[in-house]
């Protein structure tokens, strides 16, 4: 079975991250809540969310060419024409 990387809505409407993102991981799909569907210009900012529910309203289903964890960061090569690269960068800020 293929990997696959998804994006859906977040249902809840008063979040201000509108898009939930499923990261296909060793151990399980990370999900993480995210500003915009895929960094077309420059970062995006993103942070940990709950469960992915069976009800969300995807946006996008792609297949997966490469996800790999590197250190702090997570590689992630989707099969479409454009914008097909993304890194996932894991911060942490003091206190948090």
């Amino acid at each position: 079975m293929t990997a696959r990387f998804r994006i859906a809505r977040n249902p809840d409407p008063d979040s201000t991250l509108p898009y939930l993102v499923s990261i296909p991981v060793d151990g399980g799909p990370l999900i993480l809540k995210t500003k915009d569907s895929w960094p077309r210009t420059s970062t995006v900012y993103c942070h940990r969310s709950g469960e992915w529910g069976d009800d969300l309203e995807v946006v996008e289903d792609l297949s997966v060419v490469v996800c790999q964890r590197r250190g702090r960061a997570i590689d992630l090569v989707v099969d479409r024409r454009q914008h097909n690269r993304s890194q996932f960068v894991f911060t942490s800020k003091k206190g948090r």
